[in-house]
């Protein structure tokens, strides 16, 4: 009599988790240090236009602020030159004549203080 064969198939024991069978699409690192050096580069030359177009703006700012200074300094020239004449011993004279009657006294008097012992 002949044995028969026995066969059998012995399966893998279950594991706890099953691992997927489909793999996450993934970039190769090179890839990746390609974008990311890009993306260094790109913000640098953003960086620097945007630096160069700031220190253009700063600067018209700056000749605008100039202008006004030497607007204001000319009415600050005008205004002293106003106050001046408005002050002046000739205006001051010549209101004095004409708008309160006052005229240039003719003789002066003088009174003489003899100086009293006790302001030595």
């Amino acid at each position: 009599m002949e044995r028969q064969r026995e066969t059998t198939i012995s399966y893998p024991l279950p594991r706890p988790y099953s691992q997927s069978r489909t793999r996450a699409a993934t970039w190769p690192r090179a890839t990746l240090a390609v974008v990311c050096g890009a993306v260094i580069i790109a913000a640098a030359c953003f960086l620097y236009v945007w630096q160069g177009t700031r220190i253009l703006a700063l600067t018209a700012q700056r000749e605008s602020m100039k202008q006004t200074i030497t607007s204001i300094q000319e009415v600050n020239n005008w205004l002293d030159f106003q106050i001046g004449q408005a002050f002046s011993l000739e205006r001051v004279s010549r209101i004095a004549r004409e708008q309160l009657h006052m005229i240039e006294p003719t003789n002066v008097r003088y009174v003489h203080i003899n100086p009293s012992k006790t302001e030595k």
